[in-house]
């Protein structure tokens, strides 16, 4: 009996110890259904957001940030960590892309400071930037710090190509000035994408509403897809354009090369296994040109002559005298900023319909968000 009444003292002090407030305890990570590149996890008085191998080519690289509400006490094992206090309230994006995500949230107000202010597609926060309350603060070697410090941001949110990212957000840690990385480009799958709308969301404390708006789009972007899973016929897709003497396609595992599947076509370049963009020989893009039924996203050009002042060769290319072409540059700023690259980021829905048009025409109808065809 006696034992007995031990052996029950000790369990129950047992599961006190565990579920006790004291140090980090085990939170709740939420499981992300297409995103590989973030984690978060809640505990009890605040989360830990997670981001791994946040650039090209990276390897086991990992940056944590442990996000308290303003109102609470930082405990003693946050020392030395990334802390965000929320919700934020003064954002500065180095990414316009960066922009959707947030306006999606309804926090569009909070953005003062952007880089690349001349290429802001929403028009209210393009407003803002002319009419100064936003502040271009440059980026890279170009970043002006001065101008960024003087803005009282509460977080920087920051992207890199590369490992050097890592120099300016230290040199920001000096500065007092909280900072954060997003590598929403990396993802493959075009929900991968927009399911970062969950990590950007819990910086303001928008957990709930980002999760709704998720849910939306992905139901949104299955219902799609799913009308091009029984297409009898996949046309041949040829992406890109040479630009200063390359001609760079999407990786076959990238975003690009997945909803081009999605919606009903059969991509040139999937056989190669990268998510990232590559580089292909004129000769080779020259023999897509001529396999190609459609052709899509050559930069900003806006017609059949103006693609071939860029470059007389591809007048020979079957796909721009016989197929289609079409190109991402229906909404695009004064100043050539193109909103495909920053409201189509969170929006994959309406891409996918766009390409379905492209491609299968016969599927739906509407009007395209994003593309337009070339003649």
């Amino acid at each position: 009996m006696r034992n007995n009444f031990l052996i029950a003292v000790i369990l129950i002090w047992i599961n006190i110890s565990c579920s006790s407030p004291v140090g980090q305890k085990k939170g709740e990570t939420g499981t992300n259904s297409y995103a590989n590149g973030f984690r978060i996890e809640k505990f009890g008085n605040y989360t830990k957001l997670t981001v791994l191998n946040p650039w090209e080519r990276a390897d086991n690289i990992v940056f944590e940030y442990f996000l308290f509400n303003e109102k609470t006490n930082i405990p003693g094992f946050a020392d030395g960590k990334n802390i965000i206090r929320t919700p934020v309230r003064r954002v500065i994006c180095l990414s316009t892309t960066h922009l959707a995500y947030l306006d999606a949230l309804n926090e569009s107000g909070s953005v003062v400071g952007i880089s690349g202010g001349r290429y802001i597609n929403n028009p209210d926060i393009r407003k803002r930037f002319e009419t100064g309350y936003i502040h271009d603060v440059g980026y890279g070697q170009n970043l002006n710090y001065e101008l960024l410090v003087s803005q009282q941001p509460d977080l920087v949110i920051v992207y890199g190509i590369g490992s050097e990212i890592t120099a300016y957000v230290h040199k920001l840690k000096e500065l007092g000035v909280p900072v954060i990385i997003v590598a929403e480009y990396l993802e493959e799958s075009p929900l991968g994408k927009a399911e970062w709308i969950k990590f950007l969301g819990s910086l303001f404390e928008k957990e709930d509403l980002a999760g709704d708006l998720f849910l939306h789009i992905e139901e949104e972007y299955l219902k799609l897809k799913e009308q091009t899973a029984n297409t009898a016929g996949k046309p041949k897709v040829l992406v890109g354009s040479s630009y200063n003497g390359s001609w760079w396609v999407p990786g076959g595992n990238s975003y690009m090369a997945n909803i081009i599947a999605d919606a009903g076509g059969h991509y040139l370049g999937k056989d190669n296994s990268s998510r990232e963009s590559y580089v292909i020989s004129f000769e080779n893009a020259l023999v897509w040109g001529n396999e190609a039924d459609v052709w899509i996203n050559m930069g900003n050009m806006s017609s059949k002559e103006e693609i071939v002042a860029s470059d007389e060769r591809l007048s020979s290319f079957r796909v721009l005298q016989e197929g289609r072409v079409f190109n991402n540059i229906n909404k695009l700023s004064p100043h050539g900023g193109n909103d495909f690259w920053e409201s189509g980021t969170v929006n994959p829905h309406l891409v996918l319909e766009d390409l379905i048009l492209v491609l299968h025409p016969e599927l739906l109808d509407g009007e395209m968000t994003y593309y337009k065809e070339i003649r």
